[in-house]
């Protein structure tokens, strides 16, 4: 017969090889668990490694991998996504000293390639080696905004960053780039009048010493962040930088944004006739890539950051 202290020997050295047991087992889960942590972190490390950051110097830039090579363009993921919004429009424009002389005709010019124009001078200023999606744009699915309903209070409670945000962020649905550029008309006061400009046009001033003929392209910049669809940078594209748009118009500028005079004998007799017009199409191309060329490059911090005094409405 075993004795007393036998007995519990046996027990005790059972018990210890439960514990172990339990403990090995512990162990190994453990071991398994940490695995898959390593292995689906390793596999969600790829979509996160190259996030956009705004840094302190204003410069957008794109952290990338130690192979250098940028984000593929896979599924609409890009560093930047680019939307051309100005529509193919031509404005053929008339004003004077009374409403009788005053006449806006809009002519379609498809033929004019301005959109592309627009998008290949905006990939040409963003940095090499980044991924740029083009993101098409249907106007019929966003309806102008209902002038009547623009009341002072309306004006006064309405939060216009996060209407453009909620814009952009419908305008790129479907798509996960980093940044997103919108290319778009601007609008310009005529001189000290109440009159404006908008976009690519011809002016026909009919003052009482006689008529001034004025083409002008005016497109206006936006960066967004993809994110949040915040702005980040915006601006009227300009070719001429060493001075603001208020400065410009201290200076006697007629138009905020690239224009330039014309012979009385360049306005169209028919405004129809505009859009098969060479001179007019290779006019408004010519500043339309020149002011491209000149302000994107900043917002873009490749270059000293535009003046926020340059920014107008559109």
């Amino acid at each position: 017969m075993p004795t007393r202290r036998a007995k519990e020997s046996s027990l005790a050295a059972s018990a210890n090889t439960a514990a172990f047991s339990i403990i090995a087992r512990l162990l190994v889960t453990t071991i398994i668990l940490w695995c898959f942590s390593i292995q689906a972190r390793a596999q969600a490390q790829p979509e996160t490694a190259q996030p956009t950051v705004k840094q302190a110097n204003g410069k957008l830039t794109t952290r990338r991998e130690a192979t250098g090579k940028p984000a593929p363009v896979a599924g609409g993921s890009c560093d930047f996504g680019v939307v051309v919004t100005t529509g193919d429009e031509f404005t053929v424009q008339t004003t004077g000293l009374t409403i009788f002389q005053n006449k806006k005709t809009v002519v379609p010019i498809p033929g004019w390639g301005l959109s592309d124009l627009i998008f290949a001078r905006t990939r040409a200023a963003i940095p090499a080696g980044m991924s740029v999606l083009r993101i098409p744009y249907n106007p019929a699915k966003f309806p102008p905004r209902d002038e009547s309903k623009d009341t002072l209070k309306d004006r006064l409670f309405r939060d216009p960053n996060a209407e453009l945000a909620e814009y952009m962020r419908q305008v790129a649905k479907g798509t996960n780039c980093r940044h997103y550029i919108q290319i778009l008309n601007s609008i310009s006061p005529i001189g000290s009048s109440n009159y404006t400009v908008r976009g690519f046009g011809i002016l026909n001033q009919d003052v009482v010493l006689g008529r001034r003929i004025f083409l002008h392209a005016l497109a206006f910049i936006r960066i967004f962040d993809g994110r949040d669809f915040a702005i980040v940078r915006q601006s009227s594209a300009l070719i001429n930088l060493d001075h603001s748009l208020a400065v410009q118009r201290i200076l006697g500028k007629l138009v905020g944004g690239p224009y330039r005079e014309l012979p009385a004998e360049s306005f169209p007799a028919r405004p129809e006739d505009a859009a098969d017009n060479p001179a007019l199409r290779d006019g408004v191309r010519a500043m339309l890539a020149a002011s491209l060329d000149k302000t994107l490059p900043l917002l873009l911090g490749r270059r000293p950051a535009t003046r926020q005094s340059d920014t107008e409405q559109h």
